[in-house]
């Protein structure tokens, strides 16, 4: 072996240990570098959990409390100040529910009242429209004296036909 060959294996691991020192350097500066961040995370979810407990001292929970209070208390004065007013409107306003009612009534008497009256222009089966009515008259001698008889001729658009009452023809539609 030569001079040479020796010179150039050492200058070789003397790089090559210069090069492993530099590496291993920079992992034991990585590593002390995510120590100091998660002691930093954890300082300042300790300082968060802190300042949270101190929110929730007795003292503060007892002053959020009686704010509390004191401001339902108002709103309750507020709205027996207006109690007056409100029980005036809604005097008024029963009132004026009493006569809609009222009216209401009336107008449902009047529409029951209406549907008895239109009943008769209507097929008793199937409620078609009448089509037609008439009236006949017929002279007859009775017991020597002429009477006068008036017949009654209905038709119903269903096809129900009604002399005198009495059905001629039956309702199609039933």
């Amino acid at each position: 072996m030569s001079i040479e060959i020796l010179f150039y294996t050492q200058l070789g691991s003397i790089v090559a240990f210069i090069v492993a020192l530099f590496v291993l350097y920079r992992v034991l500066v990585s590593q002390k570098d995510a120590t100091i961040q998660l002691l930093k995370e954890k300082a300042g979810f300790l300082e968060q959990k802190l300042s949270h407990a101190e929110k929730q001292k007795p003292d503060a929970l007892a002053k959020s409390l009686s704010e509390r209070v004191d401001s339902l208390n108002q709103e309750i004065e507020r709205l027996s100040r207006d109690k007056d007013t409100n029980q005036s409107t809604i005097a008024k306003k029963e009132c004026e529910l009493d006569l809609i009612k009222r009216e209401a009534d009336d107008l449902s008497r009047q529409i029951s009242n209406a549907r008895e009256l239109m009943s008769e222009y209507f097929c008793p089966h199937c409620k078609a429209p009448m089509a037609e009515r008439s009236y006949h008259s017929e002279s007859v001698e009775y017991n020597g004296r002429d009477v006068d008889i008036d017949h009654e001729y209905v038709v119903f658009e269903c096809g129900l036909t009604l002399h005198d009452g009495t059905e001629s023809n039956s309702c199609k539609k039933t």
